[in-house]
């Protein structure tokens, strides 16, 4: 007797699969020795960070897409603090750091803080929620349900703008 399924099984896409399985163990170890985490916390919130480099990828490829910032460039999506910390501990080792956004967004990735009225307001979280889940990858709610955050004082200088 041969069983099938009237549906097609649906896949979960997994964040691991952006990048290398090394580039991706060297940033999740180096996190958990960084923020002496333990090493499941760290691939989870390694996943991500990933997503959300994912998440910025797709949306700076759709400039049409989002809000926009006062420099006039199109919104880009936005860290909590969980996710902000992956990603200045992955700055520190730059090498696993650009092979990952070769791979995810084919360019280097600027940590560019800022802090807008948006991310204050919630309005930044919103659209970044919305980013991350049209990348088709799981978002884990843990690391996504605080504000916006900013590295930085509120509006700090950026590279190019002039006030």
């Amino acid at each position: 007797m041969t069983i099938t399924a009237d549906k097609p099984v649906a896949t979960v896409a997994d964040p691991r699969d952006l990048v290398s399985a090394e580039v991706f163990d060297e940033i999740a170890r180096y996190f958990a020795a960084k923020q002496e985490v333990t090493q499941t916390y760290a691939e989870r919130a390694t996943e991500q960070f990933l997503i959300f480099l994912k998440a910025y990828a797709d949306a700076h490829d759709n400039p049409g897409y989002g809000m926009t910032l006062p420099s006039g460039e199109s919104y880009r999506v936005v860290p909590t603090r969980p996710v902000d910390a992956v990603w200045h501990t992955a700055l520190q080792i730059s090498e696993p750091y650009t092979a990952a956004c070769q791979e995810i967004a084919g360019h280097y990735v600027h940590h560019r803080p800022i802090l807008t009225e948006a991310m204050q307001d919630g309005t930044a979280m919103t659209y970044t929620l919305s980013a991350l889940h049209a990348t088709g990858y799981p978002v884990d709610v843990e690391f996504w349900s605080g504000e916006a955050e900013s590295c930085c004082p509120p509006n700090p200088p950026q590279p190019g703008i002039t006030a």
